[in-house]
């Protein structure tokens, strides 16, 4: 692929399950079996963790996606994605 990819990456409330960093996006991965979640619940927990946070100063647009594996299927059964947008305070 030629990009940066993370897997498990470490912050102060959790893990991003893959982190893959391109020229001008970040993209945050997080995976459920569809037994233990949906996409929905994947893209509620990187919001919730803040697995975003360490990429907002980062001037990259930063998508997030919440996909759920088929446990029967082996694939993936179905995903999100939402782009995430840092907020500039202004004194």
């Amino acid at each position: 692929m030629g990009q940066f990819v993370e897997t498990e990456v470490q912050n102060a409330q959790g893990r991003a399950d893959c982190v893959v960093r391109t020229q001008d996006t970040i993209y945050l991965f997080e995976f459920k079996l569809w037994s233990t979640g949906t996409p929905a619940d994947a893209l509620a927990q990187i919001k919730e963790k803040g697995y975003a946070v360490p990429y907002l100063s980062s001037g990259k647009r930063i998508i997030i996606i919440g996909a759920s594996f088929d446990e029967e299927k082996r694939n993936i059964g179905a995903w999100e994605t939402e782009e995430i947008f840092a907020t500039v305070e202004k004194d």
